[in-house]
């Protein structure tokens, strides 16, 4: 059957179609790619993480699927879909992982087991953590390279509290489980920077430029100088895009390599835990608006704190999407609209970060709201909609109101006398909460897309 995807009952459709197959490829078929993908459903749409919890670890434990082994990991690590994270549990899942080749699952297994610091709940054991992560870089993992060089520039001491790194003549007299090995850290950085790693290269520069761990070479100090030179180039070209997922898209399976990351603000928590990954190369980071459960109505979001989390973590952009009404027949269902103005009739929302919060900005600043959101970002979204042939509207002006309640019929019969286009509960003050001292310009945090739906 095929779908109209611009239709949102045909959307519905196929995601509970989508749901089903799952359940029949995993408990009929017992295919474990597919029992994974049903985890990720449960998790993504269903927004039951028990349930996924559950599917996770028997694909993992029944059917010795490595992926799954680190995603219930993860879970185990972290306390979802349960009461609280065990840390020696999640070792338990992410050296099932290992054992079955899936190099994340490596990678967290050898970091758990040689970290140290008043986080580290695990005994530590070095060699076995080596192991994990030498097993892990064999499988062309970067940051396992990447961490066993470190391991290998400065050696292991067996009591980290006797190690001084600004006292090398001392360490000279301590007892290693790893020692310094100059010629084992090149080779590893080398190996990392071939995998992309930016950090590698610099490192593997440095040592050429040195003669630590490999002869002396200036012209090979500069090439691979030249290399970390345009991956960075590449990663500042690559912005880190926040996307504020509202009803409907908050989907954490558009990420490859996602991580949770909880953080605070001077404003208070965001409405969740920020969700870290790529989007085809790109590096984005989610956060459910109304949080994962929408648990928040829209006059109870903490606006300032999201958009400050998102800052926080590196975000230069924003994507905002939110459900929205139609105030004109031009505008329909299923319609991409790129706003370009908003009409504020909200009241009690806390619309500056400039109100003397500890922690917070300075003074005293007035934002111009013309533009209101960003061009440059906005002319981006009307290329790609173009491109790809999607039905959308390059101008909108949403009139954002309080809510929960929707607008009575006279209401928006005013609202579009105004000239509202479209009307909706979270644009403001989502929109007018951004940093102009804090940002490299003037409205960078102001881009916003909105999905038309009538509510």
């Amino acid at each position: 059957m095929a779908y109209d995807l611009k239709q949102e009952e045909e959307v519905k459709e196929y995601i509970e179609n989508l749901g089903i197959e799952y359940r029949f490829g995993c408990y009929k078929e017992q295919k474990p790619e597919v029992c994974h993908l049903l985890g990720d459903y449960l998790e993504a749409i269903k927004k039951d993480y028990d349930k996924a919890a559950k599917v996770f670890k028997s694909n993992c434990l029944d059917y010795k699927f490595g992926k799954s082994c680190l995603k219930i990991g993860n879970y185990t690590l972290v306390g979802r879909g349960r009461e609280k994270g065990d840390h020696a549990e999640a070792l338990k899942y992410f050296e099932k992982g290992c054992e079955y080749n899936e190099p994340g699952a490596c990678l967290h297994a050898g970091l758990l087991l040689t970290a140290t610091g008043p986080g580290a709940t695990i005994p530590r054991d070095v060699p076995k953590g080596y192991n994990y992560l030498k097993k892990s870089c064999d499988q062309n993992d970067p940051m396992a390279c990447h961490y066993l060089f470190g391991m290998y520039l400065t050696g292991v001491p067996k009591n980290v509290a006797e190690f001084n790194p600004h006292n090398p003549e001392k360490n000279k007299n301590i007892e290693y489980i790893i020692k310094s090995d100059k010629k084992q850290a090149f080779q590893f950085a080398k190996k990392a920077c071939e995998l992309g790693h930016m950090y590698a290269c610099a490192n593997v520069s440095m040592m050429y430029k040195r003669g630590d761990g490999v002869e002396q070479n200036a012209d090979e100090a500069k090439r691979f100088f030249e290399i970390a030179q345009a991956l960075q180039k590449a990663h500042e070209t690559t912005k880190e895009i926040g996307i504020i997922g509202g009803s409907g898209f908050d989907d954490p399976t558009l990420f490859e390599n996602q991580i949770e990351k909880d953080v605070t603000t001077p404003f208070g928590k965001p409405s969740d835990v920020l969700i870290e990954g790529q989007i085809k190369g790109v590096p984005c980071v989610l956060l459910a608006r109304h949080g994962r459960k929408h648990q928040f109505q829209p006059s109870d979001v903490n606006y300032r704190a999201n958009i400050w989390a998102l800052k926080q973590v590196g975000c230069t952009h924003i994507l905002a999407t939110t459900a929205t009404g139609s105030l004109v027949e031009e505008y329909k269902p299923g319609d991409l609209v790129i706003l370009n103005d908003f009409i504020d009739r909200t009241w009690g929302r806390k619309c500056t970060f400039y109100d003397r919060t500890e922690g917070g900005p300075k003074g005293v600043c007035h934002l111009p709201m013309r533009p209101a959101f960003c061009e440059r970002a906005r002319n981006a979204m009307i290329t790609a909609a173009k491109a790809r042939g999607y039905s959308h509207h390059e101008t909108g002006t949403a009139v954002v109101i309080q809510g929960p309640r929707f607008s009575s019929r006279a209401e928006s019969l005013m609202h579009r006398q105004w000239g509202g286009h479209l009307v909706n509960m979270t644009t403001v003050p989502e929109v007018t909460n951004y940093d102009t001292k804090q940002t490299s310009k003037p409205g960078e945090l102001r881009f916003a897309t909105r999905w038309l739906r009538f509510m």
